[in-house]
């Protein structure tokens, strides 16, 4: 009898004890391991500095020695920007890696589809897909450390209609949730300032021929064109406006890196004081404080994880904040953390400076999107790259 006491006083006891990194997925006593997820095969892996940004980071403090004596291992997961294949391995790295968390995961199809069950297991996710709905209404384990639709949406058309006289604006989009994000709000930024919206038209994804499109902008006579669109569509959409010489500012949507577009076009002309984007960084990439996150670029990644050409691009450094908040999160949450533990500690930042953005980073426990404020980037008269608080006003060294 003494003995079945003591059993049942000892599953009472532990039952009592709360929950610690000992029995918290992902954790040991030495490892923190990080699920990263993202498209690194198919037409979307333009995306994939999104996901190395971060891991450099993560390279760079297990050398400083981790954090509370934890070193971050990092499972990478393939999702080719596609859902079926995002769920697929989202399910591997949850059940089968064992991993505390989902990072990077640019794509937003794939955030939508995994979401439910993030949420019903409990698995934090830090991310950079801009759909609003990631992260809106608030989820607990779900945190933006970057702009999503919202602010880059009103960050677009704020900055087009600062350019006087600017009230006419066209959409180029696609159909999707993603570009909704985008172009939803632009629109509402557009309205409630006395401007107009002439055209709307699609550019769905895959498409390699903009003639309609662009004629149709051109017809409505638009001064602007938000541009909600990835990378490939927004650079096919770009060379037929600059085909029929079409005199419209476009804006961008983040699902492009701006290094990225110019580079695809040898003759920049066109685009100088025509094409920008909004500008999620305090400073011009690679100087001031970014310097450092270039270098740890450099560093840290493999030459296979490095732009085949030229240096470190806008995505490498929209990523890395992702890795800054997880880390400042798990140096809160002590020694033994649990995620219950990290999403406080998450929710603990209040104006947290990552070094890198041009906003800092404030959550809550209904507040969980970091940054709102936001630049714009373009090429000046001359084809330099600038960066602007507005319409005309540039950075000071930005230019």
């Amino acid at each position: 009898m003494r003995i079945g006491h003591a059993i049942i006083a000892s599953i009472a006891m532990a039952l009592a004890i709360p929950a610690s990194a000992d029995s918290t997925q992902g954790i040991t006593d030495a490892t923190i391991v990080i699920g990263n997820l993202g498209p690194f095969s198919g037409p979307s892996s333009v995306f994939t500095p999104l996901n190395y940004g971060p891991e450099a980071y993560l390279r760079y403090i297990n050398e400083q020695g981790g954090v509370n004596g934890r070193k971050f291992t990092t499972v990478f997961a393939d999702d080719s920007c596609n859902e079926a294949k995002g769920i697929a391995a989202a399910k591997k790295l949850i059940y089968e890696d064992k991993v505390f968390m989902i990072m990077s995961n640019p794509c937003s199809g794939v955030a939508m589809a995994i979401k439910p069950m993030l949420v019903q297991d409990g698995v934090p996710w830090i991310g950079a897909s801009a759909n609003p709905k990631i992260s809106r209404p608030v989820s607990p384990s779900i945190f933006h450390t970057t702009y999503t639709g919202i602010e880059s949406g009103r960050a677009m058309a704020s900055f087009a209609m600062g350019k006087p006289g600017t009230t006419k604006i066209a959409l180029a989009m696609h159909s999707d949730d993603w570009a909704h994000g985008y172009c939803d709000n632009a629109t509402d930024y557009v309205k409630s300032h006395n401007g107009e919206i002439v055209a709307t038209t699609a550019l769905e994804h895959g498409a390699t021929d903009g003639t309609a499109q662009a004629l149709q902008i051109k017809a409505s006579g638009a001064q602007a064109v938000m541009a909600c669109l990835y990378q490939p569509e927004l650079i096919v959409l770009l060379r037929e406006l600059q085909k029929f010489q079409i005199n419209v500012i476009v804006l961008g949507a983040l699902g492009a890196d701006f290094d990225q577009v110019v580079q695809a076009f040898p003759n920049h002309d066109y685009l100088n004081q025509r094409f920008f984007q909004p500008y999620q960084f305090k400073a011009k990439i690679g100087s001031g404080p970014l310097k450092k996150f270039h270098d740890i670029f450099v560093k840290y990644l493999t030459k296979d994880e490095l732009p085949k050409v030229g240096e470190p691009t806008n995505f490498y450094y929209f990523g890395v904040p992702l890795a800054i908040v997880t880390v400042e999160a798990f140096r809160r949450a002590g020694p033994n953390p649990t995620r219950e533990s990290w999403e406080k500690a998450v929710e603990s930042l209040k104006d947290f400076d990552t070094g890198v953005l041009a906003d800092t980073e404030t959550f809550g426990p209904d507040k969980h999107v970091g940054v709102e404020k936001m630049y714009a980037v373009g090429l000046n008269a001359q084809g330099q790259e600038t960066v602007y608080r507005s319409w005309g006003d540039a950075l000071a060294d930005s230019e």
